[in-house]
């Protein structure tokens, strides 16, 4: 029989996995597995599973689960061995073969190795090493820790962990392996920031791989976490380290410098290769990411951090403990709302929205996240202090996903969080700006400049009224109304399905449509919202028993007999605004409207972004109306409305027009910030670019694919007007396969193709300086260093 605690618990006889029954058996086997061969008291094994309270009939459920364990191990053991689990006062031993448990193999494996390493025998100690790693299947005991367990053993034996990857990779970089071993040192620093050896070990690697910057960006982090999280300095040898890195020591390409004193190395046959520096090397991010495995770029994320706001004073066992609760809340919560898990920063667990792929709504995710992790501690007990900002970062892609992570915004938001008051959540000005549609915030009263997120809105605050009118959209007007036509001479039902990028006004078109039927009293128009059946419950004139069958069956033979109802004198109008937004449910439910209305005149409108719906319902959609950009004719108009007197400022006017690229919300939010200003028309570059802009042109970027996203990088550091050739001089693709992706993004409304065959331009410099700004600087310099690349213009 084989048990397996380092990763999710399993329990394996002749290949074969046992059951076991129930939570409380699996954790009673577990604890005692991890302290196997040692007589456990009762009182010890009710306080590791029942941490919180201990039930009244605690004793009796282990007393069950002991009792069901006895028999499980007694049908796969031999007679001999079939009293494994002992009742031996003052509780349980369990008495097993340490070889079954793959704790204790790993504990011996780890030992093997050092004594090798002492020995001197390097391969030996390597193997030792590398097979004592290979147990780990992944966070020891997950699955129960998922439930909420959380013991002081799980946390030594993570450390124990951790202590041989140090001594591999010391051992690896001896033999200048540096190369080999970066990506996992660096998953390894970042999971562990305050580890001085680690970080000492990764910023030697960085080093020695050309990559100066990177060492000393490590550095920094480390420093950075120390002090905030711990009131420390780096010991005397990180500093001595840096010191080094500074002055180029050659002694680091041979050396190992670390904090920890360790058996001296065996020098390698050969001195460690020499690597170029980075700004001489190929840039990983405009390759392919199938055939780079590592592609570096700066991203826009929204981070929290939660920290305890007291931690038992004088009980270092209760304080690991109430940290790891704290954790797993935050953990679990993150995870569910698709947030990134970066590691701790100290006392503080950090959690990144917008990696992989930024949302233009991460902001409203992150602050809603914060209330719910600020509400599950509280109701634990757990006082807590939770920051929110947001900023861009450094994040290295791999395979596997976002690997390391770094940014001002990590080291303030740690900040902000120590700073919060005890059980409020402390947001900066911009997450408050971009998140306020759906959070409730209020004024810091000691911190002038920060906003203290209250409550979620249990419906997004709405748009205020378009101050510009409705421009440019007459023709998808008439069109609605033509299908209105349709669906009521026709007597049955249609479904339009209005798609469009974020801003370009779908929801306006609804709006505009449900007023102009607003005066005609037979047509009844139907706000769907985010419930079908209520929907249709509460609309005046509906009969009584009408609606009590919607509230309590909501199927489809009731939403045909309120339909039945409200088009008895003229058509009925549902709208369903923003159905990407909308659960599972909800969709279904729309999808399903127009088969329950069958032989009915309705007209259900729904809005989307594109993409989404077409995967998932596009053969219930009907009619598909794709809205594109406003003309530079409306988007003038639009103009002369939200800014008066400006038509004459012909030049910044029409910067400002190419700028908003048709998208009314963009012209509105330019609007706003040339009202803020004491000239009309200022520098109309990067300075300028209102946040809703970036945030919604960082979250379209990230939509499209991984190779058209690489060419826009590269198509980014060429001229104003580029061609495949341009591009494929900076990034060396095929020019035919350069050619046929720009053509697709020309066709996407992303690039315009010239009419003079100059080749391509982006459609809106915002979008080409937000393309450029991803690039990392070192890279940059790369690659326009390179003789058959054109110097990029200056942007502004």
């Amino acid at each position: 029989m084989r048990f397996d605690l380092l990763g999710p618990f399993n329990v394996v006889h002749d290949g074969r996995p046992v059951v076991l029954r129930g939570a409380t058996q699996r954790a009673v086997l577990a604890y005692l597995l991890l302290r196997h061969n040692e007589v456990i008291a009762t009182s010890t094994l009710l306080q590791a599973i029942w941490a919180d309270e201990i039930p009244a009939t605690a004793r009796k459920m282990v007393q069950n689960a002991v009792s069901g364990l006895r028999a499980t191990l007694a049908q796969r053991t031999g007679a001999a061995e079939q009293a494994m689990l002992l009742t031996h006062a003052p509780g349980y031993l369990l008495r097993v073969d340490s070889d079954q448990v793959d704790v204790s193999r790993f504990r011996r494996l780890a030992a093997d190795g050092r004594t090798a390493q002492a020995g001197g025998d390097v391969d030996r100690a390597v193997s030792a090493y590398r097979d004592a790693l290979a147990l780990w299947r992944g966070p020891v005991l997950a699955d129960l820790t998922e439930t909420g367990v959380v013991w002081p053993e799980l946390v030594a034996l993570e450390d124990q962990r951790i202590a041989v990857h140090e001594d591999l990779f010391g051992l690896e970089l001896d033999r200048g392996h540096h190369h080999e071993v970066l990506t996992d040192l660096r998953g390894m620093a970042e999971a562990n920031p305050n580890r001085e050896r680690l970080n000492a070990q990764l910023m030697t690697a960085l080093y020695r791989c050309g990559r100066h910057v990177d060492a000393l960006e490590v550095y920094r982090a480390t420093r950075a976490s120390l002090a905030e999280g711990l009131g420390l300095e780096p010991g005397k040898e990180l500093r001595e380290l840096e010191r080094a890195i500074l002055q180029h020591d050659e002694t680091l390409l041979t050396r190992r410098p670390e904090p920890a004193p360790r058996p001296e190395p065996v020098p390698a046959a050969e001195p460690a290769p020499v690597v170029e520096p980075l700004p001489f090397t190929p840039a990983p991010v405009i390759a392919l990411p199938r055939t780079e495995p590592v592609e570096s770029e700066r991203k826009p994320v929204v981070a929290i951090g939660v920290a305890l706001a007291a931690t038992p004073d004088d009980d270092p066992e209760e304080a690991v403990e109430v940290q790891a609760r704290l954790r797993t809340v935050v953990e679990e919560e993150a995870l569910a709302a698709g947030a990134h898990l970066p590691g701790e920063s100290g006392p503080v667990v950090l959690a990144l929205f917008g990696l992989p792929r930024t949302g233009d709504d991460d902001a409203v995710h992150a602050t809603r996240t914060a209330l719910r992790i600020l509400d599950r501690l509280a109701t634990a007990g757990i006082a807590t202090q939770i920051g929110v900002d947001s900023g861009d970062v450094l994040v290295e892609f791999t395979a596997a996903g976002p690997g390391q992570v770094a940014g001002p915004v990590l080291d303030r938001c740690v900040r902000s969080a120590l700073r919060a008051p005890e059980g409020r959540i402390r947001v900066s000005d911009a997450v408050r700006e971009a998140s306020e549609p759906a959070v409730v915030h209020e004024a810091s009263e000691d911190s002038p400049g920060w906003w203290h997120a209250v409550s979620a809105r249990q419906r997004p605050v709405a748009e205020p009224a378009d101050p510009g009118g409705f421009v440019g959209r007459e023709h998808d007007l008439d069109l609605l109304s033509h299908l209105l036509g349709f669906v009521e001479r026709g007597g049955r039902p249609h479904r339009v399905t209005v798609l469009g990028e974020p801003g370009i006004g779908k929801s306006r078109l609804l709006a505009e449509f449900a007023e102009t039927l607003s005066e005609q009293p037979r047509i009844r128009v139907l706000d769907a919202g985010a419930d079908v059946a209520e929907a249709f419950a509460v609309v005046p004139g509906l009969l009584p028993q009408t609606a009590s069958r919607l509230r309590t069956e909501g199927g489809d033979a009731a939403l045909r007999t309120a339909a039945g109802e409200l088009t008895a004198y003229g058509p009925l109008v549902v709208l369903a605004d923003d159905l990407h937004r909308a659960d599972l449910e909800t969709r279904d439910a729309v999808d399903r409207l127009g088969e329950a209305c069958a032989g009915l005149p309705v007209l259900i409108v729904a809005s989307a972004r594109p993409g989404l719906l077409e995967a998932e319902h596009g053969e219930r959609c009907g009619t598909t109306v794709s809205l594109a950009p406003l003309s530079d004719d409306a988007v003038g108009k639009l103009l002369d409305k939200l800014l008066p007197g400006t038509a004459r400022l012909i030049r910044g006017r029409q910067d400002l027009i190419t700028r908003i690229g048709g998208n009314p919300r963009f012209a509105h939010a330019y609007a706003q910030g040339v009202h803020s200003r004491t000239s009309p028309f200022p520098g109309l570059g990067q300075a300028m670019t209102p946040p809703l802009v970036r945030r919604t042109l960082a979250a379209q970027l990230d939509n499209l694919p991984a190779a058209e996203k690489s060419l826009l990088k590269a198509a980014s550091l060429t001229g104003d007007a580029f061609t495949a050739e341009d591009v494929a001089a900076v990034c060396g693709r095929d020019t035919t396969e350069i050619e046929g992706t720009l053509s697709r993004l020309a066709s996407l409304s992303v690039l315009r193709r010239e009419d003079d065959d100059a080749g391509y331009t982006f459609r809106r410099a915002t979008l080409r300086e937000l393309v450029y700004q991803r690039i990392p600087r070192a890279t940059r310099t790369a690659l326009l260093c390179r003789p058959t690349v054109r110097r990029v213009e200056a942007l502004a």
